[in-house]
């Protein structure tokens, strides 16, 4: 029940005043809560439920029970007006737990069995109104009891703010047994995503992130409002879902100029149009 990976994600926020890391203190957007559920840690949550988060989360993915294995998607999409960035995280949980630990509790809530791949989790910067997809694969451990595991992903920032807090911008939980158990019937439209773009307007470098089959050919076309082609990205997928980095210059080397651009990205599986700006 006390996995390393938990000790080390715990220590990732600043312990309470009187020193140590037990419970029952509740850890929140990075700040310790108190010790009361009644009377510091609900108003506290309750406040957090009615406020407008500036990230929007959505999840898909597939369990196999055959092999107790499966994928989580999560894309996030920064709906705010400015740049957002900080880490995506994923842990594997399992609710409801018997086990009389050191301080003779016999019953553990949501315990982090697993972290996917590990605590540091994925660095996302997004633009306004950009967005990024992220996936981890995840196994239900021979004694877990796969109908109380869930997968909770989190966006979080993890900028120390002068309160003390590392707010998360949003979160979200997906029970396992929940998921689809074959990849057919996989369906959600974010399964198929389109290309995404981050930073879009860009300055420097602009990333395009897609998911096609591993293996599949690609290409990416980059014109100019003429129709000049000025850029051709191409290559083959390493992975499902695949990052191309734009430096924003041409085929020779030099550099663009400011303005609007498009793109036209061509694969077997997916063909589809964008525009880029750059500043």
């Amino acid at each position: 029940m006390y996995s390393a990976e938990g000790r080390t994600r715990t220590r990732y926020y600043l312990p309470p005043i009187s020193g140590g890391y037990y419970t029952p203190f509740l850890w929140c957007d990075g700040r310790q809560r108190g010790t009361s559920y009644s009377t510091t840690w609900r108003p506290y949550i309750v406040s957090k439920l009615s406020q407008p988060a500036s990230a929007t989360l959505t999840s898909w993915g597939v369990y196999l029970p055959a092999q107790d294995s499966g994928r989580i998607y999560v894309k996030v999409h920064n709906d705010s007006t400015g740049t957002m960035k900080g880490y995506i995280r994923f842990t594997l949980t399992e609710d409801s737990c018997y086990y009389v630990g050191p301080n003779n509790d016999p019953w553990h809530n949501h315990v982090a069995r697993d972290y996917l791949s590990d605590t540091s989790g994925t660095f996302a910067q997004l633009a306004a109104h950009d967005s990024v997809i992220v996936y981890r694969d995840f196994r239900v451990q021979s004694g877990w009891n796969e109908n109380r595991c869930r997968i909770v992903y989190w966006y979080q920032n993890d900028s120390l703010r002068a309160d003390s807090s590392k707010p998360v911008y949003q979160a979200g939980i997906r029970k396992v047994t929940d998921l689809p158990t074959s990849v057919d019937e996989i369906t959600s439209p974010e399964r198929l995503a389109s290309v995404t773009l981050a930073p879009n307007p860009c300055r420097d470098v602009a990333r395009f992130q897609f998911q096609v089959p591993t293996g599949s050919e690609y290409r990416i076309r980059i014109y100019d409002v003429t129709g000049r082609q000025v850029c051709l990205l191409s290559g083959t997928s390493r992975s499902e879902i695949e990052t191309v980095a734009w430096n924003c210059r041409d085929d020779n080397g030099k550099a663009v100029v400011s303005g609007v651009y498009l793109y036209r990205f061509e694969s077997p599986n997916l063909n589809t149009n964008g525009k880029i700006v750059v500043k």
